[in-house]
């Protein structure tokens, strides 16, 4: 029985018409449906609200439901929430305003950034190169002379260096080699 429910809700629901029972019966023949499966599936299908059945007399009208009122309210929602064009009009023109502070605020920006010259950046590539150069060597300096120096100590060199005031590039918390990172590559070594 549940069979010829569904087939016939599906036909219902496909032809989009009004059915008698009689009219339904002719068309399902062909799938086997009898008049009484006919008549007993559309009185469950009307009794479950899954159609609707009216009646004139004794004659009983069946159709399918008509679920286009949960679309429309959908599309109502979603037309709702768009802009009129008076809004958007709004926004546009609000939007061109925000647009031309920000640039009436980068103006003054853009014209009193003074780029540097390719002199300048040269020159301040040099400087650091060197400073650079003369970190390297000092440090090479100073581990030479202290090897020699701390042979014969027993004392921690952390400590000893900072009774003394040495200051390590570890305690300052720089990387020689990190900052020769930073070097121009033709000065690199």
């Amino acid at each position: 029985m549940q069979a010829a429910e569904e087939r016939v809700l599906s036909f219902l629901q496909q032809q989009n018409r009004p059915f008698n029972a009689q009219g339904v019966t002719d068309h399902l023949a062909q799938y086997g449906v009898k008049k009484t499966q006919a008549q007993k599936a559309l009185d469950t299908l009307s009794e479950a609200s899954k159609i609707v059945c009216k009646e004139f007399g004794k004659t009983k009208i069946y159709m399918a439901l008509q679920n286009n009122g949960d679309d429309l309210t959908k599309e109502l929602k979603d037309l709702q929430c768009t802009l009129t064009a008076e809004q958007l009009q709004s926004k546009i023109d609000e939007l061109k305003k925000q647009w031309e502070e920000t640039n009436a605020r980068l103006g003054p920006l853009k014209s009193s950034t003074k780029l540097v010259t390719a002199l300048e950046r040269q020159a301040v590539e040099k400087a650091f190169t060197e400073s650079m150069d003369h970190w390297a060597k000092r440090k090479r300096m100073f581990k030479a002379i202290w090897d020699q120096v701390s042979e014969n100590i027993d004392q921690n060199v952390k400590e000893l260096w900072e009774e003394i005031g040495v200051e390590s590039d570890e305690a300052a918390d720089v990387n020689l080699p990190l900052m020769q990172q930073l070097m121009p590559k033709r000065a690199r070594k």
